[in-house]
């Protein structure tokens, strides 16, 4: 009886059952690549051979070419997650001060329009089936050491290379108290305020999970994954860990500075990354080039919603994302 999709990846011995060809109780390369093949698709494979080379090499530990049960117990783990994915939408700091507020994109002087981003992020939402949606928000005390505003309360750095009476927005200086070189932005996300909040017209699911960040008044979090709880762990992370999320897809503002930083610090835990492009604006193009160049370059796909969508709904697979995967392993 021929094997149906789901007994294929039922466990490592039938997985063997179906690709160890020669029957030699493991798996060769060629007998991986056709392994691939089925994840994947013929296009994809083609096109990243030599990722599934570099995957087949990471999971060969004792380098003799070929896969045996133990590789195979570590492979299937990576198999599992690509064939049955959990996949997670963040939507970054899509909030009014970003969009109409004191910090909008339109303002830094670059033409980018913050919110363009809320058609196609709602289109991600109505059309996309998520296991977990979560809105992250800019959550700032007053007092927040990255106003401008602020300037004049805190002490500098005697080697800051910015004094207070130079100091403009959006310069960088060196505080004394706490030591950190931080970047002057517009006061803005002001904590339970009407900046703070979302856009009346970003689409909200139910059951969706809030993440606040930068409530800290020493301390600038650009990144979702910044936020600490109590416990010092990352509030993300622990969201994350109670549904073993697998797959993470990203939108929001701005591209070139939370979306980055949160894109970066997912690689860096492991997570099958890609950042929704036309769903993201930010504050200068040159930067958010250098954004996207970082995110690709750290393992993560930078691609289109018409794109995601198959991936989200349709069981595609990206082995770009895959092979991230198996190195973080």
């Amino acid at each position: 009886m021929a094997q149906t999709e789901e007994d294929i990846w039922v466990s490592p011995t039938a997985i063997l059952s179906r690709f160890d060809v020669d029957a030699d109780g493991t798996l060769n390369y060629k007998e991986f690549q056709a392994l691939c093949v089925h994840l994947f698709g013929t296009d994809e494979v083609k096109e990243h051979e030599w990722r599934v080379r570099e995957i087949f090499e990471l999971f060969d530990l004792n380098g003799n070419r070929s896969l045996n049960a133990q590789d195979l117990q570590r492979c299937y783990e990576w198999i599992h997650a690509t064939v049955y994915p959990i996949n997670v939408l963040l939507v970054v700091d899509v909030q009014n001060d970003f969009i109409d507020g004191t910090l909008a994109l339109r303002k830094c002087g670059y033409g980018q329009e913050g919110a363009e981003v809320i058609e196609p992020i709602n289109r991600l939402l109505k059309n996309g089936r998520w296991n977990k949606v979560i809105y992250s928000q800019d959550w700032h005390p007053k007092d927040h050491i990255s106003f401008f505003d602020n300037l004049a309360k805190r002490e500098l750095h005697p080697q800051s290379k910015i004094t207070k009476k130079m100091a403009k927005v959006f310069d960088t200086v060196d505080f004394l108290e706490p030591h950190v070189t931080q970047k002057l932005w517009p006061k803005h996300c002001v904590m339970n305020t009407w900046g703070a909040e979302l856009h009346k017209d970003l689409l909200i699911v139910p059951s969706s999970v809030r993440v606040y960040k930068g409530r800290h008044r020493d301390k600038d979090t650009y990144s979702v994954f910044g936020e600490k709880d109590t416990d010092g762990v990352s509030e993300l992370l622990k969201i994350f860990s109670e549904f073993g999320c697998t797959h993470l897809y990203v939108c929001g503002l701005a591209y070139d500075v939370c979306v980055k930083e949160t894109c970066l610090d997912g690689l860096r835990c492991g997570y099958r990354l890609a950042v929704v492009d036309e769903c993201c604006r930010g504050v200068n193009p040159d930067d958010i080039t250098i954004a996207k160049n970082m995110i690709i370059q750290n393992g993560g796909l930078v691609t289109s919603s018409d794109h995601i969508l198959p991936l989200v709904n349709e069981g595609k697979r990206s082995l770009i994302m895959a092979h991230h995967a198996a190195r973080s392993m």
